[in-house]
């Protein structure tokens, strides 16, 4: 993926999470088009010589030298803890929306009822309505609070995680969930996997600070003033959060790290469903399934291989009393967003001190992450219905289908790969099933009654989704397009599943700065064309490499080339690793080798695209600003990646995200490029050269 994150089902761009468990048109008049936003600029991160300090000699510090002026000129806004072309495009994505939500609620009350208008807009009514929500506190989840207080055992517990996992509560302990089966990728399968945490999967490590981390402290303050915002005294917020972190932390030794994920074999233990049952004796998995409506089958998939051992010593040696305070604090916290703006001041000194930004997103842009999460299709239907023109789709696709046949040329070339890899790489690449823009088909929510009350709401279309997907995995696998959080066609990303062996461009990535359809070749080849190769190579990446063209979990590879692959890869490691990203910090090489091989490959095929590009059209291949198409294509690449973060920010990726940080991928993965070399007559010696027996050469 883009930002770059990872789960089971999907590498993207973006920076993502650990395994979670689980229409008609619209249109809207007088919502403002797109292009009445201002057009984007050298500080949006445009392609701009103004942008590149000229002074620097590329061979010394390549991204000084593409973005130099910008970073001396452009301050990081303070909302924000991380700001670059990505940001900036998400941003542009905000303000289109703000528009159009504001006009779906003003139109909520005529529209039909299902229909996107009513649903977005009514949602966004009830969350804009802090009055109201103010005057409820935390009444809606009154009912919720009691049934927690009437667990008096681990039965009890089972229930009330059945009822969380049917309603979209917190994921308590321990889920189980069909989603396609890693070795069979047509048919569904159950996974155990550890539930979550109040804090994402990016956080968790802050729990190994224990007491007196900075970190730690600011998530246990955090803890103690939701709690009493909710009527605990002092004293019992404070049990309460000590009681919390200490589950979690030791819950947390039992997950997989953040670089053991890198690889798919470690989340995919097959078992029996009595094996199971026997790892976990202090829960009733078959009473935990068949209350929500699941036949748990014989065959299980853990996630978590280490997990389950640690959940029964928890279950065993804390008391009812302490796993109930637990499941208090996680039911407030996973409804907080949704009730009174009391919780906002908590919200918002815990994410300063996660990520150093102080100052909450405006209620409209928090609305409208809410939106995404809870009505992703119809909120996208308005978005690709206002904001994406079909040309742009379809130059999309042209560059698609260019930056592939690239790659196709490639494979036989790869000396270090037998004729028997050579074949099953051709095939999977052959087989790619790849989507621009938004779905054939739409999600159709017609029947979700959305109303007035948030948590109500959110309960609702919890229940919708689990109904749909427990109805789903009774036959064969069916995938929906651009509904993962990576890839809702309103999403700033692009994202790879190796479960159905193609990739996601969303609609709202296709936008300037990243695409910026009206300037020359070389600038939108080596972005979004950069992008596109980007997911193309996660395909054959290290976790990506280990499935089949059917998306199948299967060992296609002979023993020799395997060993030539793992060779490839180290280098990538070995470079990452060699590279001082903050004071006595280094970039993460284990847990980045996936993205980093992304964007070695995605550069690459798309400067070769390029290449066959201007041949066939000479008249494009000339100099601009001085500048030959290739110093522009790497200019264009190195200035997308510029970006300007916190410390907090940077520290917390590389600890835990499989991207590395925006100034990394502006320059190494050109590095292995010999083209890049000569655009800028880098030379040995200097900084930016990389011996070439460093260099990988992979795809």
């Amino acid at each position: 993926m883009l930002r770059f994150s990872h789960s089971v089902q999907t590498t993207s761009l973006k920076p993502k999470g650990v395994l979670a468990a689980l229409g008609c048109s619209v249109a809207l008049s007088g919502v403002a088009l797109a292009e009445e936003l201002p057009p984007v600029g050298p500080d949006d991160l445009a392609f701009s010589i103004e942008n590149m300090d000229l002074s620097v000699d590329p061979g010394e510090n390549f991204y000084r030298y593409v973005s130099g002026k910008w970073q001396d000129r452009v301050e990081r806004p303070e909302q924000l803890s991380s700001y670059g072309s990505l940001t900036i495009a998400g941003e542009r994505v905000k303000a289109q929306m703000k528009i159009a939500l504001k006009e779906a609620g003003e139109a909520a009350a005529t529209a039909e009822k299902g229909s996107p208008t009513q649903q977005v807009g009514d949602f966004y009514n009830a969350y804009m309505d802090t009055e109201a929500l103010d005057a409820a506190g935390i009444e809606p989840i009154r009912g919720l609070l009691e049934e927690v207080s009437a667990i008096t055992d681990l039965a009890g517990l089972t229930e009330f995680m059945s009822k969380m996992m049917r309603e979209g509560g917190p994921s308590l302990f321990l889920v189980l969930a069909p989603m396609a089966d890693l070795a069979d990728s047509k048919t569904y399968a159950y996974y155990a996997a550890a539930g979550l945490f109040g804090i994402d999967s990016h956080n968790e490590d802050l729990l190994r600070e224990g007491p007196g981390g900075e970190r730690y402290e600011g998530y246990k303050t955090y803890i103690m003033e939701i709690l009493e915002i909710s009527g605990f005294d002092a004293a019992d917020a404070e049990r309460i959060a000590k009681t919390s972190l200490e589950i979690e932390a030791a819950l947390l030794e039992g997950k997989l790290t953040p670089e053991e994920m890198v690889d798919p074999r470690n989340f995919y233990n097959p078992v029996t469903r009595d094996e199971l049952q026997a790892a976990i004796p202090e829960i009733d998995l078959v009473q935990l399934t068949t209350n929500v409506g699941m036949e748990l089958p014989e065959r299980v998939i853990l996630s978590a291989p280490r997990y389950l051992p640690v959940l029964s010593k928890v279950l065993q040696e804390r008391t009812i009393e302490d796993i109930r305070d637990y499941v208090t604090f996680r039911v407030i916290h996973n409804y907080s967003d949704l009730m009174t703006t009391e919780f906002d001041e908590p919200t918002r000194k815990f994410t300063e001190v996660l990520t150093g930004v102080g100052v909450l997103l405006p209620r409209e842009e928090r609305a409208l992450s809410l939106l995404k999460e809870a009505l992703g299709h119809p909120l996208s239907q308005i978005y690709v219905e206002k904001y994406y023109p079909e040309e742009t789709r379809q130059k999309a696709l042209d560059m698609v289908e260019r930056i592939q046949d690239v790659f196709r040329s490639r494979i036989p070339s790869r000396d270090w790969l037998s004729e028997e890899t050579k074949k099953a790489a051709l095939l999977k690449l052959d087989s790619f099933d790849y989507k621009i823009g938004y779905p054939d088909e739409w999600i159709d929510y017609t029947g979700v009654d959305i109303g007035s009350d948030m948590v109500a709401n959110y309960r609702n279309l919890s229940d919708f989704e689990n109904t749909r997907l427990i109805e789903r995995s009774k036959g064969p696998v069916v995938s929906d397009q651009f509904n993962e959080e990576s890839t809702l066609p309103i999403v700033i990303n692009a994202a790879y599943s190796p479960l159905e062996n193609g990739f996601q461009v969303p609609a709202a990535i296709q936008q300037p700065p990243i695409f910026q359809a009206d300037m020359d070749a070389p600038v939108y080849f080596c972005r979004l064309g950069g992008i596109i190769g980007h997911e193309m190579t996660h395909g054959f990446d290290t976790g990506g490499r280990q499935f089949d063209a059917e998306g199948n979990l299967r060992d296609w590879w002979t023993a020799e080339d395997a060993e030539a692959f793992e060779k490839e890869a180290q280098k990538l490691i070995d470079q990452a690793n060699a590279v001082e990203i903050l004071p006595g910090l280094y970039v993460n090489g284990e847990l980045n080798v996936k993205e980093n091989m992304a964007d070695t490959g995605g550069i690459a095929f798309a400067h070769e695209a390029l290449m066959h590009y201007l041949e066939e059209h000479p008249e494009e291949n000339v100099e601009i600003d001085g500048l030959t198409p290739s110093q522009r294509c790497f200019i264009s690449w190195g200035q997308m990646w510029t970006w300007k973060a916190t410390d907090q920010f940077i520290r917390s990726l590389v600890a835990s995200d499989g991207h590395p940080p925006g100034e990394y991928r502006a320059y190494a993965p050109l590095q292995h490029m010999e083209a890049f070399y000569e655009a800028f007559d880098i030379q040995e010696g200097d900084p930016m050269w990389l011996a070439p027996e460093k260099r990988v050469e992979a795809w």
